[in-house]
């Protein structure tokens, strides 16, 4: 990842979190031997879904869709290529769960069962164990950044329903609360 000026934000985690054009080779590396696996991923991931209470009603009817954009989305990630496409992408799936009001918190726990579910098969499946770590910790820092971008966009419904600033969100959300 490059710095980007206009988007001090992102420059600020991409720099602290180490996503680097580094991750990006490694990645591209390891899609080959990962691409495999990431369908039998989703699918896990959707029988997952399906039997929570909570989720469950979000997907009735549209899993076989949802699991070939969840497995374009997956197949993105081992690309190699997190430029400003690839960043206008994630902020586009923002947007889309915010327009049909998914919860934030399902956002946070679908990248929390990747975070689980995607290591042990990179770890499995590279042969080089600096390679495998490597990738393991690109792929990490990758979801990170997917999941930021993603939850931007719920930041940023906030604040327009509210119509408050970002300087305004921003005390409100480090209002420390009294003793």
């Amino acid at each position: 990842m490059e710095a980007n000026d206009k988007d001090k934000n992102l420059s600020t985690f991409c720099h602290i979190g180490g996503l680097c054009a580094e991750d990006q080779a490694t990645m591209a590396r390891v899609a080959p031997i990962i691409s495999p696996y990431l369908p039998i991923i989703t699918d896990r991931f959707y029988e997952v879904l399906q039997m929570d209470a909570q989720t469950a009603p979000y997907i009735e009817g549209r899993v076989d869709l949802l699991k070939k954009t969840h497995l374009a989305w997956m197949q993105d990630l081992f690309s190699g290529d997190y430029g400003p496409e690839f960043i206008r992408r994630q902020e586009r799936i923002g947007e889309t769960h915010v327009k049909v009001r998914v919860p934030p918190l399902f956002v946070a726990a679908s990248m929390s069962f990747l975070r689980a579910a995607l290591p042990p098969v990179i770890m499995q499946h590279t042969a080089d164990h600096t390679e495998s770590n490597m990738a393991v910790a690109s792929l990490l820092r990758l979801l990170d950044l997917c999941q930021y971008l993603i939850d931007r966009k719920y930041s940023e419904a906030l604040m327009d329903n509210l119509g408050i600033s970002q300087s305004l969100l921003l005390r409100l959300q480090t209002i420390g609360k009294k003793l």
